[in-house]
């Protein structure tokens, strides 16, 4: 009985380290991305989603994740890069290579049959989320918090589990605090955030780790939360605008 019950609690744990800014905050990556998308823009991306709204499609390659057809895809979510080191192509699938790829492909959609422009949507909205979750470009060293355990308020959590979801949760964020941070930035400002660079964006995200980490004796305490929140509604915001950038260009008529 213990046997399975130790099989059963790490079959738990392994779904919560699976998933990044969990289903609320991809859903609210989609949400600011509806907000910067041209109108034309958007009824093509819903054509080619059909039943699916937005939403639906930025947790798809989460909830596809309990079906083994796509393990193929688990690598896709992250890439781990020791610190201090930078980016170097390799064969491995990982979430830069994978969302060139989507991008590439939806740029060339005419060759592309429509359920093959439905996969690479649902590839973009998700990926483009995860990329600007700072633990989906960490360090190997812990799996990119995964290994880093912490103590959340009397439970001990993984990093990057209190990134995904933990800190979202506690502090109740809304899609109206992140597109408040919209406020804060000159339309010149955004329009330099909308330059399609992705390993820009990724070093971008990369750039946070020293505040991701700057906490002291394994404890999140509410001086750690009030210093990320804010981070966390930013990158919330820039990942909507940066989908909508995506897919602007690559359904603009």
């Amino acid at each position: 009985m213990k046997t399975i019950q130790i099989l059963v609690l790490a079959f738990v744990l392994n779904i919560q380290l699976s998933y990044a800014w969990g289903p609320d905050g991809h859903k609210m990556v989609a949400e600011v991305a509806k907000k910067y998308l041209d109108k034309g823009v958007q009824d093509s991306v819903q054509k080619y989603l059909g039943s699916m709204t937005f939403e639906e499609a930025s947790v798809w390659m989460d909830e596809i994740k309990k079906d083994h057809t796509y393990d193929y895809m688990k690598s896709w979510h992250y890439i781990n890069i020791d610190k201090d080191k930078t980016y170097v192509k390799t064969t491995e699938s990982n979430v830069v290579d994978e969302l060139e790829k989507s991008i590439a492909q939806l740029n060339n959609k005419k060759a592309l049959t429509k359920d093959e422009i439905n996969s690479n949507l649902k590839i973009v909205f998700h990926l483009v989320g995860d990329l600007h979750m700072p633990l989906h470009a960490g360090y190997g060293r812990d799996r990119g918090g995964n290994d880093e355990k912490v103590d959340f308020f009397g439970k001990q959590k993984n990093l990057h589990y209190v990134w995904d979801m933990a800190i979202i949760e506690y502090e109740k964020i809304t899609l109206d605090d992140c597109l408040k941070i919209g406020s804060t930035y000159t339309k010149t400002q955004i329009k330099e955030l909308q330059k399609i660079d992705i390993i820009k964006w990724m070093n971008d995200s990369r750039s946070l780790l020293k505040d991701v980490y700057d906490y002291k004796d394994a404890t999140i305490n509410e001086e750690y939360i009030n210093k990320i929140v804010p981070l966390i509604e930013k990158e919330i915001f820039i990942a909507g605008v940066r989908l909508a950038s995506v897919l602007n260009q690559t359904f603009k008529k």
